[in-house]
């Protein structure tokens, strides 16, 4: 195993050296890079005497690997520049965005998971009845309904009709106001950005974990266990749900990078400031240094939970051999 983890820890790295690069080089496709450094707009273009002067500040004159390698020694030193907008650290702001992604995407995957999993093995119990047909319908259409059309529809039932829940940010009060005011306050903001986020998820794990435990319940030694008279329940939970949990943590692996790519859309539609609204905003506003760190970071978490899902594969399953983990199933 430990052989096994400084591997695949070593894969990391050229991995992330190419997201790097792929993205460097598309960012450097992208034009009006001199107009964003100089703020200028359509109705007053930089003079060619300014744009020089930019390219020579900011390096651009420099050939693109020697502005990628330097980008990479700062990056060990994990300094990752200055927004080209405020002109503050990168880091700073991540550190401000990155709180607020993590909460949003763990409290969907929570939800996702708290609702799935026992609604997946209900309907894997009466499969074939109409409970589990219409169960089944129901999952595909929440998972092909697109999820800006649910974070509108839900924004105008919630707080435009019924007024229940507020309609953006993350906070309606003051600075001044009481902790516990505070904290409710947030937790009505929450609501709809992680169900929102939640229910593709949710649907794409309902279906996943029917299919499994309805493998488990059709397996021999669950069989010979009913033929031994074991109670449903045992047979259900103890054995056919077991044996779905296997599959089911390598799946959460490919989860990380969706529910990722998701808060982009999310966080946009609903004002939430996290690192989704933030590289929106930064590819609009041509911000590279901040859209490279974001890269960096989302590939790095993305690796962490490939790299955990092997790890917790090969602890629920301990006959398979690492090697054979969650990439040995994909492949």
């Amino acid at each position: 195993m430990r052989g096994y983890l400084f591997r695949r820890i070593l894969s990391v790295f050229p991995t992330l050296l190419g997201i790097t690069l792929v993205t460097f080089l598309l960012l450097e496709i992208l034009p009006g890079r001199e107009m964003a450094l100089s703020g200028a707009g359509e109705s007053n273009l930089p003079s060619p005497e300014t744009l020089v002067r930019l390219r020579q500040t900011y390096h651009l004159d420099e050939p693109i690997l020697t502005r990628y390698g330097q980008w990479l020694l700062r990056l060990c030193r994990w300094d990752l520049g200055e927004s080209l907008l405020d002109h503050r650290p990168v880091t700073s702001t991540l550190r401000q965005t990155a709180a607020r992604t993590l909460s949003l995407n763990l409290l969907a995957l929570s939800l996702a998971l708290a609702i799935s999993i026992p609604l997946g093995t209900r309907w894997a119990v009466t499969a074939g009845s109409m409970r589990d047909r219409v169960g089944t319908v129901f999952l595909y259409l929440l998972y092909a309904f697109p999820g800006f059309a649910a974070a509108l529809i839900l924004q105008y039932l919630f707080a435009v009709r019924w007024r229940l829940l507020p309609l953006q940010g993350v906070s309606s009060l003051p600075a001044a106001a009481p902790l516990l005011q505070k904290t409710w306050d947030l937790a009505s903001h929450l609501v709809l950005p992680v169900v929102c986020l939640a229910y593709g998820s949710l649907a794409y794990l309902a279906r996943f974990t029917r299919a499994s435990v309805l493998e488990g319940l059709h397996s021999p030694y669950v069989d010979a266990a009913r033929a031994r008279g074991v109670d449903e329940r045992v047979l259900i939970w103890k054995h056919a749900f077991r044996n779905a949990v296997v599959p089911l943590v390598t799946l959460l692996a490919a989860l990380v990078p969706a529910l990722l790519g998701g808060s982009v859309l999310v966080e946009t539609i609903f004002s939430w400031p996290g690192m989704g609204r933030l590289y929106f905003e930064s590819l609009l506003n041509r911000d590279y240094p901040v859209v490279l760190a974001l890269t960096v970071v989302t590939a790095l978490l993305t690796l962490a939970g490939s790299l955990l899902a092997d790890i917790l594969y090969c602890i629920a399953d301990p006959r398979v051999e690492p090697e054979q983990g969650f990439h040995g199933r994909l492949s």
